[in-house]
């Protein structure tokens, strides 16, 4: 029994040893692939960057969308991300405060808004229709665009008429689904939805100053892996990438 107890030290001793022997995790070659988590309304800009960023460089940029808040608990689970690109000052803040994302590279890059959306085909505008036809508008409890929404119909005086008739969703991404399909005669969108959808026009601007601005920062993960992370940062700010962000919908910040 003596014997079996001294060799099994000396066998973990070993594996020890082996451990300390091998690379740390820094040295282990990784995918050159960056990995950028984004708000969803930002799907198509960003993915048509990463695919052109693709066409220089040969290196893909994998996109993945989901709600800010959303995006910071997959951080906080260690889901690789290289990138994030989140909305709003208050979870900038909480990602730092979380130790998520490195505050040196943190920057505010866009600005959204938010447009009344209506069928190409289909013209319409929004004192014509609000209390008379469905509307499809975000719930306001549940992002952004909703609670900004509101306030913004608020100061138009159109709010209590439009919320009689209204179609709640969680999302803008479903109230694009609900106009594209014909279940509604307007939607209140972010510009960017405008912009990737082809079958839209805007019925509406709902004026800048009556709700807050939607505004999106970058920011390097404290996990990123890819050794490409920090050159797809910069290549968001070159200005060709300006101005096709410009098209699609974004207004960029200096």
């Amino acid at each position: 029994m003596r014997r079996c107890s001294l060799g099994r030290i000396g066998l973990s001793l070993a594996f020890c040893a082996l451990g300390a022997a091998a690379p740390a995790r820094a040295d282990y070659i990784v995918a050159p692939d960056v990995v950028v988590f984004c708000e969803p309304t930002l799907r198509h800009a960003v993915s048509e960057l990463g695919t052109l960023w693709r066409q220089e460089t040969g290196i893909p940029v994998r996109v993945f969308v989901s709600p800010t808040s959303a995006e910071l608990e997959q951080i906080s689970h260690r889901a690789r991300s290289d990138l994030v690109i989140g909305e709003g000052d208050a979870l900038a803040k909480e990602a730092i405060d979380r130790q998520l994302v490195k505050p040196e590279t943190l920057h505010r890059l866009w600005r959204n808004q938010l447009v009344m959306a209506r069928s190409a085909d289909w013209p319409t505008d929004l004192a014509g229709i609000a209390g008379k036809a469905p509307i499809a508008i975000v719930d306001p409890a549940t992002a952004v665009a909703g609670s900004e929404g509101k306030k913004a119909l608020q100061a138009m005086g159109f709010w209590d008429a439009i919320s009689a008739k209204s179609v709640g969703v969680v999302d803008t991404a479903d109230a694009a689904y609900l106009l594209a399909n014909g279940k509604v005669r307007l939607a209140l969108l972010y510009a960017t939805d405008i912009a990737a959808n082809p079958g839209f026009a805007v019925a509406d601007t709902l004026p800048a100053a009556s709700y807050g601005p939607i505004v999106y920062w970058i920011a390097e993960t404290h996990h990123a892996l890819s050794p490409n992370t920090q050159k797809f940062a910069d290549y968001l700010a070159q200005a060709q990438a300006q101005e096709r962000l410009r098209r699609d919908g974004l207004e960029v910040l200096p």
